[in-house]
């Protein structure tokens, strides 16, 4: 149990910190487009890069970088129609069986990232255009996202077991959904 708080503590910590690298990237787009808009509109002179930042960069890292922290606060869609009325040792079946088919998908797109970032990074791929941007820097978001993302499905997968082999109703780490006092 002790190795879980641990583990939990670290991908917790490692959350906040891509959190911040998101929040940064969501200040930086609104600070640009309000840039861009007052000198569209007011002196005649957007920001030609501006669209390409935004688009390139600063929108991809906020999307991969707030995965994980999106399945910690249990903000996925999912549909729990039949999961909230069965008792806690079948959703944990239940939510184990997701967090490793999920795993197994992350696996892949964490692969498939860090050799599509490594190869741009080895090549110096750009991107045509009047700025040449970094391909790079777009694709290394990937793996960096969905990395954090497959250390914390691969947490709740080791959470959700010893929660089932204690039979325990509480996984360490695992947000309990309940509905009693929401609108659906």
């Amino acid at each position: 149990m002790k190795a879980l708080n641990l583990a939990h503590r670290l991908i917790l910590f490692m959350e906040s910190i891509w959190t911040a690298v998101a929040s940064v990237a969501m200040f930086a787009v609104m600070v640009i487009v309000f840039c861009d808009v007052g000198m569209r509109y007011f002196l005649n002179s957007p920001l030609a890069w501006s669209y390409d930042l935004i688009s390139l960069y600063l929108m991809v890292a906020l999307f991969f970088l707030s995965l994980s922290t999106t399945q910690a606060n249990n903000h996925h869609v999912r549909v729990d129609i039949i999961f909230r009325h069965v008792p806690h040792h079948a959703r944990h079946v239940m939510e184990l069986i997701g967090y490793i088919l999920t795993a197994v998908v992350m696996i892949g797109i964490v692969y498939q990232g860090s050799i599509k970032f490594w190869g741009n990074l080895q090549a110096g791929d750009v991107v045509a255009g009047a700025i040449p941007w970094p391909t790079w820097a777009t694709v290394v978001f990937v793996p960096l996202g969905v990395g954090l993302l497959l250390l914390r499905l691969v947490f709740g997968i080791f959470s959700l077991a010893t929660a089932l082999a204690t039979r325990s109703a509480i996984a360490l780490g695992i947000t309990e959904v309940t509905h009693d006092d929401e609108d659906i």
